[in-house]
């Protein structure tokens, strides 16, 4: 009898120990909008429910991948430019993200936006032969995500059924992954699920529910993300471009001014200058003309049409100092900007093009990344069209 009765004392501390920590976590999972919103961490990117609860009506949703960890001590870098302003921008993405995740990340999440708007921060190499990689895709995937998705009234048949064939295609890989994904295509989207399949689906559902809640507080706590704070708001006032545009300018001189690329002279001394001479003309058969990459762009697009969101699409240029040394086609390069052009003109898409600035000097950090004028541009191009048409 003593063992038992310590055994139910036992359980009982444990189910009102769960039940705290549930519930603490629960009252403790809205942060700063600034600070959350530029927090780069896989954590966030697969909690769809606490990315809704930390958008309000000067939040814009900016997708893009390894771009936002680079150049964050710049001042036109947006972590810096936008930190005292009302707009605030919900970042979602890091290397390997591409067009196929912010599909399916958008579809999840797009009930809790208010500003009824995305932008999508393209990079050329998504857009080669292969597409993203499989491997990569993996282990961007999440699966709360996907069955958002899939349960969102809004997306077509057709376009759910696209992302199924895309995603069980690149998992292949990750067989346990591609099999709950099975699982919740048979619950989810053809409804003729078994018993056994809606009751594991259900459990899992749970599991991945706490897992998540758990792991992006403990994470975000660790990483320093501010709490919400009602009294902290933003001052609603334009950038002044002409001053930053004067910084950019200054800060790249000064930290870029010292190579041929135009690039952090730091990076050009211990990556770039080191190889010049073994990549000098070894780009000179490709293209970013063809790719898969183009399919899962006009799925996001075809996304956007149907729940009602605005998209822009920043169509980003090469580093044409660089692509000139590799040997890099213009004409390949053309192809790609004429390509994001005609689908952005086929879906409505507004579109920052800055096709033309593939010599524009510290437009780059590296030889793929934002640099001073790029982040500038970038800060700029997304401010307007978060701006466009709201009423103050």
């Amino acid at each position: 009898m003593k063992k038992v009765t310590a055994f139910l004392i036992a359980l009982a501390l444990f189910a009102a120990t769960v039940c705290g920590v549930h519930s603490f976590v629960d009252r403790n999972t809205r942060f700063d909008p600034h600070s959350f919103g530029s927090w780069i961490s896989q954590y966030k990117f697969f909690a769809g429910n606490e990315i809704k609860a930390n958008m309000n009506k000067d939040t814009i949703l900016v997708l893009g991948s390894s771009e936002f960890r680079h150049g964050t001590k710049m001042t036109t870098h947006p972590v810096n430019l936008f930190q005292d302003n009302s707009l605030n921008m919900m970042m979602v993405g890091a290397g390997y993200y591409q067009s196929l995740f912010h599909a399916t990340e958008l579809a999840s999440i797009e009930d809790g936006m208010k500003k009824r708007k995305a932008v999508l921060i393209l990079s050329p190499q998504w857009f080669t032969k292969t597409g993203v990689l499989a491997p990569a895709y993996a282990s961007r995937f999440s699966e709360d995500n996907f069955i958002a998705m899939l349960q969102n009234k809004k997306i077509s048949r057709e376009t759910k059924e696209y992302l199924l064939s895309r995603s069980k295609k690149l998992l292949k890989g990750d067989p346990k992954t591609l099999e709950r994904v099975e699982k919740y295509e048979r619950v989810f989207f053809d409804k003729k699920a078994s018993f056994y399949d809606r009751s594991y689906v259900s459990l899992y559902r749970k599991f991945l529910k706490e897992k998540r809640k758990i792991s992006i507080y403990t994470a975000a706590r660790m990483k320093g993300v501010s709490s919400y704070d009602p009294d902290k708001t933003g001052t609603h006032r334009t950038p002044d471009w002409e001053y930053y545009d004067q910084v950019a300018e200054k800060e790249g001189k000064a930290k870029a001014g010292g190579n041929p690329f135009y690039v952090s002279d730091r990076v050009y001394e211990k990556k770039l200058k080191p190889q010049m001479e073994a990549k000098k003309d070894s780009e000179v058969n490709s293209s970013y003309a063809v790719s898969p990459e183009y399919d899962d762009l006009e799925c996001f697009l075809r996304v956007c049409e149907e729940t009602g969101i605005k998209p822009m699409l920043v169509l980003m240029p090469v580093n044409g100092y660089w692509y000139d040394h590799v040997g890099f086609p213009k004409e390949e390069r053309q192809a790609y900007y004429e390509n994001i052009r005609a689908l952005a003109e086929k879906y409505q898409a507004e579109l920052a093009d800055f096709g033309q600035d593939e010599y524009t000097r510290y437009f780059f950090l590296d030889k793929v990344h934002l640099g001073w004028k790029g982040w500038l541009a970038v800060d700029e191009s997304i401010y307007r069209f978060a701006e466009e048409n709201e009423n103050r």
